[in-house]
């Protein structure tokens, strides 16, 4: 179907709620978005008519997805060069979020806080303030800048022991077969895909570069992305598996974890970036090392080594490099933050998957 039947159920849906018949007018724009979902001033519209019928929390929902598609689009920005009517009704949006979504947000918590207690869940709840610019706590160390949540009193240091993990004995006792596993994916390819994705008009310029005339290039096999399991890859790399059976990973639908071969080609950088949040550490097994190849950390260098699992959070700023003429190969895991409760690490995934429902409208 076309946005121009969008467009015939949202003007539907307009007057039946001139006539003040909202819940048919709820069913003609919850059509109409299901056509075309990415139309800001159909979430905008629904947002109205769900605040009519005082369903605050999927009013707020819906407000929020209409800024920011508009953000994403580009338009909205401006409020005076809007027409009256629809400058009013964004303006009354943003006020409304700003309102009602730090509620909608801490009573996702509410139920854990109940059966757990607030002391249980102060890190979280804290974390949360942070994120909703409630409360301003920073991270105390300036190179580490969490790009969505940061949770405050765990412990910040960029490189963690490979001894406080348990399962880093078993990783070196099967690494000789994941090699293996990982040469047969190269000689293979098919299932190798760049491990960044650019969007329309996108360019990763800033992201990686090239010190050579050759293109860089950093490339995945992926086991599990955006939380997605790839159970094939799994089954053609039993090795691989039993490792990341044994590991702690973060499982949270939608994000995570990330974990793969990484394929980082010759001469190419991964240039200074910072990751999500603090409440995961990145385990690389090193593979495929054919020299001149490191990891830096809030500036300190490591370079991998093959008895040696690094450990480290990824949240400082970092960056990695191959300035060899061959491939570089690590299997590229995660962790949960070992100063995490089993409370707080249900509780975080609870509330990542909440937070990107909300975002999703």
């Amino acid at each position: 179907m076309s946005q121009a039947a969008a467009n015939v159920l949202r003007n539907l849906g307009l007057r039946a709620l001139d006539q003040d018949d909202l819940k048919t007018a709820e069913q003609h724009m919850r059509a109409a978005i299901a056509i075309w979902p990415q139309a800001p001033i159909l979430h905008l519209e629904l947002g109205q008519i769900l605040e009519r019928q005082a369903q605050t929390n999927q009013a707020t929902r819906s407000y929020f997805r209409a800024i920011t598609k508009a953000r994403e689009k580009g338009i909205w920005l401006d409020l005076t060069r809007l027409p009256p009517g629809l400058a009013e009704l964004v303006e009354h949006a943003m006020d409304y979020v700003r309102q009602n979504r730090p509620e909608v947000l801490h009573a996702i918590l509410q139920p854990m806080v109940d059966e757990f207690g607030a002391v249980a869940l102060k890190r979280v709840r804290q974390a949360l303030d942070i994120f909703l610019e409630i409360d301003p706590s920073k991270p105390t160390n300036s190179l580490q800048r969490p790009l969505f949540l940061y949770i405050p009193g765990l412990r910040d240091q960029p490189y963690w022991s490979a001894q406080e993990f348990e399962w880093v004995k078993l990783a070196l006792e099967l690494r000789p077969q994941i090699i293996e596993e990982a040469k047969a994916v190269l000689e293979r390819r098919e299932s190798v895909v760049p491990f960044l994705q650019a969007g329309p008009g996108e360019s990763l310029d800033g992201y990686i570069a090239s010190s050579s005339e050759h293109q860089a290039r950093w490339d995945a096999h992926f086991f599990y992305r955006h939380g997605e399991r790839f159970d094939q890859h799994l089954a053609d790399s039993p090795a691989t598996a039993k490792l990341l059976a044994a590991i702690n990973s973060v499982q949270i639908n939608a994000h995570a974890p990330e974990i793969c071969f990484s394929i980082l080609a010759p001469n190419t950088t991964i240039l200074p970036h910072t990751g999500v949040t603090n409440a995961r550490l990145v385990a690389h097994l090193p593979l495929i090392l054919p020299g001149e190849c490191a990891l830096r950390v809030a500036g300190e260098t490591r370079e991998w080594r093959e008895d040696e699992v690094l450990i480290f959070d990824d949240t400082f700023e970092h960056e990695a490099w191959n300035r060899s003429d061959d491939v570089r190969v690590i299997l590229l895991m995660d962790t949960w933050h070992p100063d995490l409760s089993a409370v707080e690490k249900v509780a975080i995934k609870h509330l990542v998957e909440e937070i990107g429902i909300f975002n999703r409208g």
